[in-house]
């Protein structure tokens, strides 16, 4: 009888979820609000349907849009702005959706493990360099999900016998390899259109546009991996004997996988500069179409008919499994969504900028403040989404703080990547640390501290001097 419960719950949430992935899809193209109010209660009536599942720093996030509703609501009796924001907040849990295709198809695709196993094999001097490709590239793909697959096949290949009976050398090796995938998988949220950083701040923050940010985010992504390499290579020797390589051809399935999100990311701009719509609006339809294809051609054999039609039920099949076990993620990404929303709501422009007058703070200033906090409250365990939502949805209706919008994404992308590297809470350690079977504070704190805090200092240099 539970399990049949249970099953039709699971059922029910996977309806939700999807009405929420059209709804707002829906919305977001036509700007038609009828779209954003059947998205919002199906949202609201997912993340009740699975309040079971939900952890506690979830609930207590929907606790407090409750309140936040609540009192907006009450005091400015602008109940149709809080429906509004709900509405609004629907974007980020139908992005989430729409990425979940994408990672649907690529957990049968033979090229995702093929290109895994061969980056895994590099010889020692290769080895990093490959690696933290891979975490770059699957956490693209397969978001959180490919740091998990690439920190299991690091635990399979990684063994004893393949450091030569050498545990001292096992140890080493399982660090560097950990470090670099660390390393790859969080650089990507630095430029890649596809994450969800680039979701939500360019959602918040309408005077930017990602054209115009991506040279910026490659220049910083590309300055971060060659830091991430040099400290590896100043603070580990390099072995002598490298791993047999039983695939010397893997290396076209992981050049495959980096053209599958160049084409993605190619789409989705090609899209803006016919129709003038926001590219991140265009990810909600392009992924979904581009998995759909993707899956199409591993049933090629079928004939096209029946390799769409063997693809469409696959996605279908693998949604109703896959979008329940989103609850969390949805629960967080709604809940920042809508309380940066609330926030110009319950705080007028006028008393925020007073605030920031007060301070006495250049936007340079401003700038490295922003860094910090966002980094200090990382650590401590309140996710990043949060507390940046709250604060450009807040510092983008003040224009006395001086920061240009696109200083404003870059200031907030580089202090989001960057805290996420040495955060023991942050929900891709912590998965990280289950898989390792090490401690997250070991991975974050001991292994990855260092390089961390010289990251952020360093880039609380350059956000103080760069004349954006």
């Amino acid at each position: 009888m539970a399990l049949g419960l249970t099953e039709i719950a699971r059922k029910g949430s996977a309806t939700l979820l999807a009405i929420v992935l059209v709804g707002a899809t829906v919305h977001a193209y036509t700007r038609w609000a009828p779209a954003g109010y059947i998205a919002a209660p199906a949202l609201v009536a997912y993340i009740a349907l699975e309040w079971p599942r939900l952890r506690g720093n979830a609930r207590f996030l929907v606790a407090a849009c409750v309140a936040l509703g609540l009192y907006a609501g009450y005091s400015t009796g602008a109940w149709r702005k809080v429906g509004d924001g709900l509405a609004a907040a629907c974007f980020y849990p139908a992005f989430l959706a729409a990425l979940g295709f994408l990672r649907d198809a690529a957990a049968s695709s033979p090229l995702v493990e093929r290109a895994g196993r061969y980056l895994v094999a590099q010889p020692p001097g290769r080895r990093y360099v490959a690696l933290t490709f891979g975490g770059h590239i699957f956490g693209i793909l397969l978001n959180i999900g490919g740091l998990a697959l690439l920190a299991s096949m690091l635990k399979q290949t990684n063994t004893l016998a393949a450091a030569g009976g050498d545990q001292g050398r096992l140890e080493l090796r399982e660090k560097r390899m950990t470090l670099a995938v660390v390393r790859g998988f969080h650089s990507m949220a630095m430029w890649c259109p596809l994450s969800i950083t680039m979701a939500l701040l360019f959602s918040l923050t309408p005077g930017a546009h990602w054209s115009e940010y991506a040279p910026y985010g490659l220049g910083l992504t590309v300055v971060f991996l060659s830091l991430g390499w040099l400290f590896d290579y100043v603070q580990f020797p390099r072995a002598q004997t490298a791993p047999a390589n039983e695939d010397p051809g893997g290396w076209r399935a992981a050049l495959a996988m980096l053209g599958q999100v160049t084409a993605i990311t190619l789409m989705a701009f090609a899209l803006e500069w016919i129709t003038g719509i926001r590219f991140t609006i265009h990810v909600l339809i392009v992924v979904p179409m581009f998995a759909l294809c993707w899956l199409a051609l591993q049933n090629a054999p079928l004939g096209a008919t029946g390799a769409l039609g063997r693809a469409a039920v696959t996605l279908f099949e693998r949604s109703k499994l896959g979008f329940p076990a989103y609850a969390n993620e949805v629960t967080l990404f709604a809940t920042a969504g809508f309380l940066g929303a609330m926030v110009p709501l319950v705080l007028p422009e006028e008393a925020l900028a007073a605030v920031i007058t007060n301070l006495h703070l250049t936007p340079s200033a401003l700038s490295i403040v922003i860094v910090l906090v966002i980094a200090g409250l990382s650590v401590v365990g309140i996710n990043a989404m949060v507390t940046v939502t709250m604060l450009v949805g807040a510092l983008a209706h003040a224009p006395a703080t001086g920061l240009s919008p696109l200083k404003l994404v870059f200031v907030i992308v580089g202090a989001w990547s960057l805290s996420n590297g040495m955060s023991p809470l942050n929900s891709s350690m912590v998965l990280l640390s289950s898989v390792m079977g090490r401690p997250a504070e070991t991975i974050t704190i001991r292994w990855n501290g260092v390089f961390a805090l010289t990251t952020l200092a360093l880039f609380c240099l350059v956000v103080y001097f760069l004349p954006l």
